[in-house]
Formats: C-alpha cells, sequence, structure tokens
C-alpha cells in the first residue's frame, strides 16, 4: 500500500479496528503514517484510552456506529442522559451524540437513507456542549462493543 501511495495511485492510507497494542507493534514496521483509524465509537463504548493516543500521533480518528449501530441506535438515542441533554438544548440525541464526538476531535459519519436525519445530522453547529455534559456522557461508558469483527 505504501508503495501505490509513492506511485500517487492513492492520496492516503487508512486503518480500521486498531488500537493501542496493535499500532505500537505496526507503525515502527512501516515509512507512511496512516491519515486515519477508524473504530466503533459510541456513548457506550468511548476507546477513551486509544483515542488520544491516536490524535497525539497526528492521525485522524473516525468513529463509526457514532449512534450506536444495528439494534442498539434505539436504546442509545432514548438513553435518559442523552435524552435530557438533547432537550435542554433543543436538538435531538442523535445531535448531542455527533456532536459530543466532534468535541472529542472524533470525526464521525452517521449512515441514514432518510432525508431528513441526513439534514439532521448535519446541524451541529448551533450548539455546544458544556463540560459537564460532556462528562455526563463520558460518564455512559459502558465498554460495550456492539459489533464484533
Amino acid at each position: 500500500m505504501e508503495k501505490f501511495v509513492e506511485e500517487g495511485k492513492i492520496r492516503s492510507l487508512g486503518l480500521s479496528n486498531w488500537y493501542v497494542k496493535e499500532l505500537e507493534s505496526f507503525l515502527p514496521q512501516v515509512t507512511i503514517t496512516p491519515a486515519l483509524v477508524q473504530n466503533e465509537i459510541h456513548p457506550y463504548y468511548q476507546e477513551n484510552d486509544v483515542i488520544p493516543y491516536i490524535q497525539d500521533l497526528g492521525i485522524v480518528v473516525q468513529g463509526w456506529y457514532p449512534l450506536g449501530g444495528r439494534g442498539h441506535t434505539a436504546e442509545l438515542l432514548g438513553d435518559e442522559v442523552i435524552s435530557g441533554i438533547a432537550k435542554a438544548h433543543g436538538v435531538s440525541s442523535a445531535q448531542v451524540i455527533l456532536r459530543w464526538n466532534l468535541q472529542k476531535g472524533v470525526v464521525v459519519i452517521p449512515g441514514s437513507s432518510n432525508p431528513d436525519h441526513i439534514k439532521e445530522n448535519t446541524e451541529l453547529y448551533g450548539f455546544e456542549l458544556t463540560d459537564a455534559e460532556m462528562a455526563q456522557i463520558n460518564a455512559l461508558d459502558r465498554s460495550e462493543k456492539h459489533d464484533w469483527y
């Protein structure tokens, strides 16, 4: 893959589902640092040790399943803490979760086929979560993966 970057066939490299231990072993073996690491990240699985490690390397962190993923979205969107914060800001629970990620420096690309949800998911810049609200969401971490790979 590094050869393809050098030849201009691809612009950058990315990894999916890589954590501290794997990166510590892998990175000394390559000459091109990955541009992005994509991991499952949502309020019930926060990766709080992994995110800053990756970011300190100058690598972008992208969260997949930001809204909880298959079979878990309703539970996460209905969480009392998240719903309460959403109500206080006059936004949806999905917007709160996406904003929480952005404030942590995590890039999120939520999937939806519903045009209204897609539009709503882009409207994240009219409010900001307070430190107390960020802490409330951070306290929801269950180390609960919703997909295994």
